[in-house]
């Protein structure tokens, strides 16, 4: 068997095992890949995992995005091979999140915990949100618009101010991530006197699932703003995706969470799988 690191140079031999969007994450900057292929050069293992709190003053944290292996032999290899990473980028915890019951039970094998609980994201479709009495009644605000309308230099003022506040939502690399990145029309913000004080930032990903990545409001009434940019940003996505297209948010946060049981009452997250495994 092979082993390898596997970045935005050889994702692709790797599709039997990782997904197009996962695949998408591996040239990002705090994404890390471990592949095994077996001796036919068929892939057989991947671990993908995710940096956190690398470039702060915080113990560096790992999140395993993805975890498969054929069979025991290439579960151990990877696992063998991710210590060596944990090593070289100083990572104290990782931890991981999934639905799949069977995924956790290898981890647990390999010392994480292992519990369950209602997971933090919900997920639809635009079939769903285009029934929403709310969303297609509600007048919108002149001061809540899309991402499209405002300047790449009000865009860099607001990312400057979230990693100033620690407010980074899903984006571990928001510092690194340009403009056009996001889905720029359905993406909204709210300006107040010329200034960017509130951003919905959502991603369409390689497989056109719309995420919601960073939901922050500053200023006066941020609980207002957040309202009004979410039900802005549900009518454009309407407006300009088909029925089927899904949509997740992850209430990462108590405001988020807040809101989306206010405007989704009827939404609620799947069972998930989570643990954690001290490191060095």
């Amino acid at each position: 068997m092979e082993i390898m690191e596997i970045d935005e140079e050889n994702v692709e031999e790797f599709s039997p095992l990782i997904d197009e969007d996962l695949a998408d994450d591996i040239q990002r900057v705090f994404f890390r890949g471990i592949g095994v292929k077996d001796d036919d050069d068929v892939p057989v293992g991947a671990l993908v995992y995710e940096l956190y709190e690398s470039e702060s003053e915080e113990d560096t944290k790992s999140l395993i995005r993805l975890f498969k292996a054929e069979d025991e032999e290439v579960g151990r290899l990877l696992m063998e091979e991710y210590a060596e990473f944990v090593k070289e980028d100083d990572i104290v915890e990782s931890f991981y999140e999934v639905e799949d019951e069977a995924v956790a039970k290898k981890l647990k094998r390999f010392g994480f915990s292992l519990d369950s609980r209602e997971g933090v994201e919900i997920n639809f479709n635009v079939e769903y949100l285009s029934g929403l009495p709310i969303v297609n009644h509600l007048k919108n605000p002149s001061y809540i618009m899309s991402l499209k309308d405002i300047s790449v230099l009000q865009f860099r003022s607001v990312i400057k101010e979230c990693l100033f506040k620690g407010r980074k939502g899903l984006l571990e690399d928001l510092a690194y991530l340009p403009m056009k990145w996001f889905d720029m029309e359905v993406s909204a913000c709210s300006v107040s006197d010329d200034k960017v004080d509130g951003m919905l930032l959502i991603r369409k990903t390689p497989s056109d699932m719309l995420y919601v990545l960073l939901y922050v409001a500053f200023g006066h009434r941020p609980e207002q703003k957040l309202y009004q940019m979410l039900l802005y940003s549900a009518r454009m996505i309407v407006e300009h995706y088909p029925p089927e297209t899904r949509i997740i948010i992850n209430r990462y946060h108590e405001n988020v969470r807040n809101l989306t049981q206010k405007i989704f009452p009827d939404q609620n997250g799947n069972k998930v799988y989570y643990g954690i495994r001290k490191e060095q």
